[in-house]
Order: C-alpha cells, then sequence, then structure tokens
C-alpha cells in the first residue's frame, strides 16, 4: 500500500505561505495565516523556507540584471555620434533599450532563459496537488514536459511528492514537482526545448552513464544538471548531501522510468 505524508499540506496553504513571505498576501487574510502559523511549528517552518527562497530569488535576479545593463550600456555610448543627437533620437534609443532589457529579463525569448533563472522556478509556490500512482509505478502520473515524466520516491527513498507547478519563461514549458522527506525538500524542474547553457562555477561527473553538472550554490540552493530525452532537468536543494542529490538525479528503477 503507498505511504502517505501525513504533514502534507494544501496547495493553498503553500500559496498564503509564499505571499505571506514576500509581502503580496492580502492584508484582509495576514492575520488569518499568521495565526495559522503561530499554532504550527512545521509552518513556521516552512515560512522560515519561503522567506530565504525570496531572498534567494531577488539576490539571483538582481546579480543577473546588473551585467545585463551595463553591457547595453556600452554600445550606445560607442555609437554615440559626435553631433548634438535630438531629443526624440535620445527617448527612441531609450525605449529600445528598455524593451531589450525588459525581454531578456523577463524571458521573452528563449534566449533570455537561463540555468540560473530555471534554479530560481524552485523558490515559487506549489499551485496544483499531485496524485498518487497506481501500485507499483516508478512515476507520477499526469506530469511531464515533452513525454518526461516526473519519478515517485516514495517508496524507494521515501521522498513524498507534495505538489507541482508549471511555468512559461523564454519561450519554454516547465513543469517543477516538489518532494519532502523529514523536514527536508527538493524541487525537481523539467525545461522544454534544447539544453539550456552551463553556467559559471559548476563541475561535471558522470554516474550511470549519466553526465551531471553541479552547482554548489545558485540563489543559496545546491543544484544538479543533466539532460534526458534533450531536456534539461534541474533538482534544487539546501543542505541535503550531495550523493544523496546524485542518486535522485540518476535513479531508473532498473530501467523502468526513460532516459
Amino acid at each position: 500500500m503507498r505511504r502517505r505524508d501525513r504533514h502534507l499540506r494544501p496547495a493553498s496553504v503553500e500559496r498564503d505561505l509564499a505571499r505571506l513571505a514576500d509581502g503580496t498576501l492580502d492584508p484582509s487574510e495576514r492575520e488569518r495565516v499568521e495565526r495559522l502559523v503561530a499554532g504550527s511549528t512545521e509552518l513556521q517552518a516552512r515560512l522560515r523556507e519561503q522567506r530565504l527562497a525570496v531572498a534567494a530569488t531577488r539576490a539571483v535576479v538582481h546579480r543577473e540584471r546588473a551585467p545585463l545593463t551595463l553591457h547595453m550600456r556600452r554600445p550606445t555610448l560607442a555609437a554615440r555620434p559626435r553631433r548634438r543627437t535630438p531629443l526624440f533620437a535620445l527617448g527612441a534609443i531609450g525605449t529600445t533599450s528598455a524593451l531589450v532589457w525588459t525581454v531578456a529579463v523577463l524571458g521573452g525569448g528563449q534566449a533570455g532563459l537561463t540555468l540560473a533563472q530555471a534554479a530560481t522556478l524552485a523558490a515559487r509556490p506549489a499551485t496544483m496537488s499531485v496524485s498518487e500512482p497506481t501500485d507499483d509505478a516508478v512515476t507520477l502520473p499526469g506530469l511531464g514536459v515533452a513525454g518526461v515524466p516526473f519519478p515517485y520516491w516514495e517508496d524507494h527513498f521515501d521522498w513524498s511528492a507534495t505538489g507541482a507547478r508549471t511555468d512559461h519563461v523564454g519561450g519554454r514549458n516547465a513543469t517543477t514537482v516538489f518532494y519532502r522527506r523529514r523536514g527536508e525538500s527538493v524541487a525537481y524542474t523539467i525545461v522544454s526545448g534544447a539544453s539550456l547553457p552551463s553556467t559559471v562555477g559548476g563541475r561535471t561527473v558522470v554516474r550511470a552513464g549519466t553526465t551531471l553538472s553541479i552547482y554548489p550554490s545558485i540563489g543559496g540552493a545546491r543544484v544538479v544538471t543533466w539532460l534526458r530525452r534533450g531536456h534539461t532537468c534541474v533538482l534544487s536543494g539546501r543542505g541535503l548531501p550531495l550523493q544523496a542529490m546524485l542518486k535522485l538525479a540518476v535513479w531508473r528503477s532498473r530501467g523502468r522510468i526513460p532516459f
């Protein structure tokens, strides 16, 4: 018989915690949620996680915006003619630069999506529940990206899937499944389309015939990435042993999970 997480919280509670953490919770709901958190040590821990995630996400976005802004200013200065430029022309240049900056940061084109941005999807709250698979199943029902399913880890590793979310960023579809085990959590994101380019600070290892890239810290979380059927998989976790994350990443249930 399948085990179920007795501490599973509805997706609506996760959303309320996320909104409380980032300051977007409606004032009329704030007192109710704070009272709920005050009466539960588990929810207090979850709120701390959400606040750390919000801070990490904002730090990553800030780091990525600065180089992009500097890069966009240089050609404007270098190309500036010696004669005086009409004010309307300067306004057009500024509008174009702002538009390019917005598209790049918000993922308006496929090239705008980076590995760091994909990893920060793990900091967003779950928006839907996860169905229990049938007996002896090794993947989660109804969840996947471009035919690539998510693993069911509870029977083998005691990691239960507690929720999921889908995002459309940079012209790509990305689905994230959140897993928990005894107060620990990991997020598994699959991004559609061609593989995301690697970023600085990583190293490569090979486990069970799969090449994995390891990043000690992206937004404060350890990140492991690899390819399944040409699509990028991103596993994010905080405070978890690296070997445990690598084991989860390459688990195939003796070939029953398609890679």
